[in-house]
């Protein structure tokens, strides 16, 4: 069953945000120690609590103040390089859904032309007038894969052209095939080069 998400907004109820504060306290400090004794990093943490005149310090005042002045000893462009707020760390986060979701869409968009083209070499849904707008999409991945299709023939006609007999060992091995080149130089060429669409096309 899926966890349900705490909503991240300022509990309204006072005595139930000093009992969430308390026990969010002591997991964050129990995070840090394990984060330190697995990892072998430094870390310190300052959390000063509005309703109390104490602030809590860990692992300890003397602790926090060392990792500080050696953060404070770091070049300023190190000290900014990771460092976020909440609100650029919320952003950074939007962003990187939003990129996400940008992905899942256009790679449902493909597979939803792809299953329309199927359906239609099978002749279902050829005439229906509800389906006449995916026409466009259709258009594309066929260009798509008609231009991989003829690249890849362009390239193994020049690999044909320019075979020449390979020599054998007593072992099998190659002495001798494309150009001077070993056999086994043109198979990785052929695979560099076939691996994808743009590869066979930059050739």
């Amino acid at each position: 069953m899926a966890k349900n998400r705490t909503k991240r907004e300022l509990i309204s109820h006072e005595p139930s945000r000093r009992a969430t504060f308390k026990n969010r306290k002591a997991s964050f400090f129990r995070k840090l120690n394990e984060i330190t004794t697995l990892c072998g990093v430094i870390a310190c943490a300052v959390i000063y609590n509005p309703s109390d005149t104490k602030t809590d310090v860990w692992p300890s005042p003397q602790e926090a103040f060392y990792v500080l002045e050696k953060f404070k000893n770091l070049s300023e462009e190190r000290r900014g390089k990771f460092m976020v707020d909440q609100e650029s760390f919320l952003k950074n986060n939007i962003s990187k859904l939003n990129r996400q979701l940008e992905r899942a869409r256009f790679k449902n968009q493909e597979l939803d032309e792809k299953l329309l083209l199927i359906e239609y070499l099978e002749g279902k849904n050829f005439l229906d007038p509800g389906r006449l707008e995916s026409l466009n999409g259709l258009d594309q991945q066929l260009d798509k894969r008609i231009d991989f299709i003829t690249n890849r023939i362009e390239f193994l006609e020049g690999l044909r052209r320019n075979q020449v007999d390979a020599e054998l060992d007593s072992d099998g091995m190659v002495v001798r095939g494309i150009k001077g080149e070993s056999l086994a130089t043109t198979k990785v060429n052929l695979l560099s080069v076939g691996g994808s669409s743009s590869a066979s096309h930059s050739k």
